[in-house]
Order: structure tokens, then sequence, then C-alpha cells
């Protein structure tokens, strides 16, 4: 019944995101007129309106001609409204031109959108060595090609479950079998998101202290420097013997069902103890990772039009993806559009730029994601040879780890 009732709340989650996006987007080139306009039929808007532009373009960058919109159907004035160029320049309670979802797509600027693409290409290799690291300094040797395989076969899984992590259960799952050190092997893949989602709090952390003047920035940064000090003290606490003896970590864990399996994985947890510089390294490199992610989402940005400043999208967008990291919706879709809109709005973003611009990130990832894809179908995946079950008790115990 539980689980019944999660995929129903989840659908429940991504049938609301989908119908955000559908109601916050103008789909189609639209004129927004000032309070104050009067109408042909007399009307005085007492609020922002748009209206559907029917006939005619427009073009921000190379203004020239007229549109007509259509207005509500009125018996004593006519349905439409033209608007040239003058009217646009008529000061600051002149229209203003909303380009619709639509249209924004074929004018993007095609270079700009070819670069993202590019951008996001070079974080796989990335992403696997980082993973293949905390494989190695754990004694867990493969070949650095499986790592690869097992990471695009994850980063395909990822369009597949909630959130944008649900691919780390998959690749998890591949990881453990076979081998004679499952909770290890999840582990890695444990520490290795554990160090992805903290370079992109360290990422957006810094990057706000040089845009503390906005006051979308300076909110953001304050958060994520509070969830960060939460976080020290919570990890100082898990990794320090005496503090777990004194808290009562170590009885917690004896007290809990299941015992031996939440042991082991404490203890290939706490086995990281050892090397810290190792996993210094591993958010050294996720810091790189989301570097490059953010310009590329930034770049997606720029070619719809947006004009919000690389600074305060250095802080939003990491942690847009950090909410869409939360299961609760396939690729957090609508739940990411939702936060970003809110965050990015006072800075003059149009929604239907927002959602473009999350649209295409998600396009570049999938793109890449067709080569786990490719590998999935291919199959024999998993990180170790299959263990025959029939035998598993006869294996010796691995040596120790120095």
């Amino acid at each position: 019944m539980k689980k019944y009732l999660s995929l129903i709340l989840r659908t429940l989650v991504a049938v609301a995101g989908i119908a955000y996006i559908v109601y916050v987007v103008d789909w189609y080139d639209q004129i927004e007129f000032p309070v104050g306009t009067v109408l042909p039929n007399g009307q005085v808007l007492d609020q922002p309106a748009k209206f559907k532009v029917v006939q005619g373009t427009y073009d921000p960058s190379n203004p020239s001609g007229q549109v007509t919109v259509q207005l509500p159907k009125s018996a004593q004035a006519p349905d439409t409204l033209s608007v040239s160029q003058a009217d646009f320049d008529a000061g600051p309670k002149s229209p203003k031109f909303v380009r619709g979802f639509i249209p924004m797509l074929p004018k993007a600027d095609k270079s700009m959108l070819l670069m993202g693409l590019l951008v996001v290409g070079g974080i796989y290799p990335i992403l696997m060595v980082r993973w293949w690291m905390l494989l190695r300094v754990r004694g867990i040797d493969v070949p650095i090609w499986k790592a690869f395989r097992l990471t695009m076969v994850g980063n395909f899984f990822n369009f597949c479950m909630p959130g944008t992590t649900g691919g780390d259960v998959i690749k998890a799952y591949y990881a453990a079998k076979g081998s004679q050190r499952r909770a290890e092997a999840v582990m890695t893949v444990i520490v290795d998101r554990v160090c992805g989602l903290t370079g992109l709090l360290v990422l957006a952390g810094f990057a706000g202290l040089f845009v503390l003047h906005d006051e979308v920035a300076r909110s953001i940064t304050f958060n994520i420097w509070l969830i960060s000090a939460g976080a020290c003290v919570g990890a100082a606490v898990y990794f320090s013997r005496r503090l777990r003896a004194a808290l009562g970590v170590d009885w917690l864990l004896v007290k809990l069902p299941a015992k031996r399996f939440f042991a082991s994985i404490d203890e290939a947890a706490f086995s990281y103890r050892g090397h810290i510089n190792v996993v210094f390294t591993a958010v050294f490199m996720s810091v790189g990772i989301h570097i490059s992610l953010v310009l590329a989402t930034a770049a997606a940005g720029y070619a719809l039009g947006i004009q919000t400043p690389l600074g305060l999208l250095m802080i939003v967008i990491p942690v847009t993806f950090l909410i869409g990291a939360l299961p609760i919706a396939p690729q957090g879709i609508g739940v990411m559009e939702f936060f970003a809109v809110t965050m990015l709005a006072p800075s003059g973003a149009l929604a239907n730029q927002v959602v473009g611009m999350l649209i295409m990130i998600r396009v570049y990832q999938m793109v890449y994601s067709l080569v786990g894809s490719v590998f999935l179908l291919k199959g024999d995946i998993h990180l170790h040879p299959q263990i025959d079950s029939s035998h598993e008790a006869d294996t010796h115990e691995p040596p120790p780890i120095v």
C-alpha cells in the first residue's frame, strides 16, 4: 500500500509540475500593457494585462514595423489594437513585448546553444574519474572503462526515476552486484553523490559573496552558509569517535533493525575518515563539474534572451539543481521551474526564458545519456564478475585494506 501511495504522490507532483509550467509560460508572442492603459473600449487597466499577438512580427533587437493584438471582444470598440515601435518607446509606462515560448526557440542563438552542449560533454569524464578514485582508495580496483560505462548508465536512468539523481540507485546496484564487499561498493556511490552536492553548496556559497548587493542573492547565500555550517557540525560529530560515543551514535546503530546492514554501511562510510585528502579532491572536482553545468545552463539562457547577470545565475542555478536532486518528480520537473522562476523574475527574466533554459540543460544531458542506453542494451555493465551463489560461502575474505 505504501508503495502505491508513494507512486501516486509522485505522479501528482509531476502532474502539478507540468501544470505549473503550462500555466506560467506564455506560449505565443504577447504584448503586456501597464496599469493605467486605456483600451479602445474605454476600460482602464488596474493591473498589467497581456494580449496575444495575432498579426505582424516584432524583434526587440531590431525594432521595426508594428504588431496587432487580440483584445477582449466588445460591441462598442474594435477587438484588436495595433502597437508600433513608437508605442514601445513611449516611456516607463509603455507596452512591453513578451516573446512567446514557441517563437522563442527558432530565434535562439544557435552558437550559444551548441557551446552549452559541448560544455556539458566535458563533465562526464570528470564524473567517471571522481567515482573511480573513490573506488580505488577503498581497495575496489576496477578498470576505468567499466567505471565510465556504469557512470553513463546511471546518467541514463536519471531520466527514468524521480529527481535528478535516481540513476545513483541503479549505479549502486550494479556496483554491488557480484562484489564480495557490497556495502563498500554502495558507499562509494553515496560518497560520490555527497561530494557532488557539497560541490554545489561550495560553488553557490562562494559565488554569492560577490553579489551580496542583490537581495535574492543575499538571501540564498545566507541560507547556503547556514546549511553548510550545519553539515560541517554533523560531519564533525559523525567522524569523531569521542563525539559519536558521547552522543550515543554507536549505541543507536546497534539498536536499529537490520543492524548488520547499517553497521556495514556505517563502517564503509566511516572508513573515508582516513582518506580526507581524496574526499576534498572529489569535492574540488565537483565544483569544476558544477561550474561547467552552470555555464552550460547560462549559455542556454542567454541564447534565449535572458539578461540576468552571470553572478546571480551562479547562485540560483546550483540551488535549482540541488532542489531538483530531491526524489520528488522526474528530473525535478516543475519543482526546479517554480524555484528558478521565483528567484530570477526580480532580475527581469521571463518565465518563458527560465523554463526554456532548464529544458535545454535537460536536453543536453539527455543527449549524452543516450551513450548510457547503448551500454545498457549491450549488457554486462556490472563492475565485478557475477558470483555463483552456490560457491559464495566458500569464498575467502578479501585481504585487509591498509
